[in-house]
């Protein structure tokens, strides 16, 4: 045997080997890269945190990692993560509390669950004032940052920042007469609404707003409010116009001021208390109410932030249907710091709406920082979820000789996958997994949790209902406007 054929021989024998290894531990066909994982490293029916496939949850551990679900509208994301999530939660042993958004109205079907279960109900119903908690984000400043926060959000209602000078200068008068509020008058006045009837009254009455100042305000307030109305009158006409705008959404609307004028909800109940509190808004008005409910979301962040949970706290899950329809400034730097705290889960239409609300960088934080399930019917982001997902090599033939290698998934199979199919990229370095869904109406136990019926000793909790209350002006009128007053 010559020394070619001994070479030729030995390359040949090497080749079989490394195939009959690569064979015995990937299989014939299989990746040499990428695959999709166990289902059963990831969630279980046995476990008591969110939904993945609405029989299968992750732990409450594993929750408080978050989780993202993308899908465009009708494809059934309430359904499948949302309504099986909450009454899973609801269901285990350790007491747990629940915010829960819910612009369709739909999930309020749970409620009668949840009091079954030990729950106390709440709604924060801007549009029904007879049912509703208060909310009072003034009521809730500690420093005077926190008022800066507050004035911003406002102006800012899409939680972006603005370097528009009218919009810097709203926040700055607004700021100003929250701390004067705060600082100087009863707290029956503390509220949103009357920063707006000032403003109106500086607008018309200036000299009115002057003798309040010139009466009340401390030293620091009367050199910030001077240095406002020194402004030429057409720049301090705009400033004053541009803050009255902003402020408009509640100022002009009698139902929102009176929800906003005091506080009855304590965020801290809801660590001894089993509680569950629904942001009820009907989508329409959705872009109206949404800058309070992003000060509410803001203003819990900060709360929960305070202090470490201890063991014996009830955990918190924040349950957010259509969540960038909600300004969260704040939100890649809550989800990247809020696994001893609290569990999200954010329910969007597509990636693209991170990417639109908090730019490239702070939504791949977020995005980085959760678990993230697709469903079919994506456009945009299935050529990333594609990458994302690998590729891995096979032999085309018989002899293994063609050497092909393919994604896991294509796009095109991504956005055409089965309804009852979901890709899943947890965080943490797991593989993903692609498991079949089930949304809770083709489930038994939730379908009988849904249509229950109020305990027959059920006592509704006594409703309150407040009314705002203005700061009285008539001894700062000029003599000539309380003439016409009169």
């Amino acid at each position: 045997m010559n020394l070619h054929t001994i070479t030729t021989v030995a390359m040949e024998r090497t080749s079989e080997f490394l195939d009959s290894v690569l064979n015995g531990l990937m299989g014939e066909k299989h990746s040499l890269s990428a695959k999709f994982g166990r289902n059963s490293s990831l969630f279980s029916a046995r476990y008591n945190g969110l939904s993945i496939t609405g029989t299968e949850y992750l732990s409450a551990k594993k929750s408080k990692e978050h989780l993202l679900c993308f899908a465009p509208s009708g494809v059934g994301k309430s359904t499948v993560f949302l309504v099986p999530s909450a009454l899973n939660i609801a269901n285990a042993k350790k007491g747990a509390s629940m915010i829960i958004n819910n612009p369709s109205g739909e999930l309020s079907k749970m409620t009668n669950y949840f009091i079954h279960k030990g729950y106390k109900v709440y709604n924060f119903d801007p549009d029904n004032k007879e049912q509703s908690i208060y909310y009072n984000p003034l009521h809730r400043i500690n420093t005077p940052s926190d008022a800066t926060k507050v004035a911003t959000m406002l102006v800012n209602k899409n939680g972006k920042k603005s370097s528009d000078f009218w919009d810097l200068k709203s926040i700055e008068l607004i700021s100003l007469l929250i701390e004067f509020l705060l600082e100087n008058t009863s707290k029956i006045y503390h509220n949103i609404a009357n920063i707006y009837y000032l403003l109106e009254n500086l607008a018309g009455n200036e000299d009115t707003i002057n003798g309040l100042f010139a009466d009340k305000s401390t030293e620091n307030q009367w050199r910030a409010y001077k240095s406002i109305i020194a402004n030429s009158d057409k720049t301090k006409s705009n400033i004053i116009s541009s803050a009255i705008s902003n402020l408009s959404f509640i100022g002009k609307d009698p139902s929102l001021c009176d929800v906003t004028s005091v506080d009855t909800f304590d965020f801290s109940r809801m660590k001894n208390e089993k509680i569950v509190l629904f942001l009820n808004c009907n989508i329409s008005n959705m872009n109206y109410y949404s800058p309070i409910f992003g000060l509410f979301f803001e203003q819990l962040f900060t709360e929960l932030f305070r202090t470490i949970p201890k063991e014996t706290d009830n955990d918190l899950y924040l349950l957010i249907d259509e969540l960038s329809s909600i300004p969260l400034p704040s939100l890649s730097n809550v989800i990247s710091n809020a696994r001893k705290y609290m569990s999200i889960l954010g329910i969007l239409q597509s990636e693209n709406q991170l990417y639109e609300n908090y730019g490239q960088y702070n939504a791949k934080t977020i995005l980085n920082n959760a678990c993230k399930v697709y469903m079919t019917g994506l456009n945009d982001e299935c050529d990333r979820i594609s990458k994302a997902l690998g590729d891995y090599q096979y032999y085309e033939d018989k002899d293994k000789k063609v050497l092909r290698t393919r994604p896991l998934m294509t796009s095109s199979e991504i956005r055409t996958m089965p309804k009852d199919r979901v890709i899943v990229i947890p965080n943490g370095g797991l593989a993903p997994l692609y498991p079949k869904v089930k949304p809770y109406y083709k489930i038994r136990k939730f379908i009988n949790a849904m249509a229950m019926e109020l305990p027959e000793d059920y006592v509704t909790e006594p409703r309150l209902s407040y009314e705002v209350q203005y700061l009285p002006l008539d001894k700062y009128k000029p003599q000539t406007e309380q003439t016409k007053d009169g």
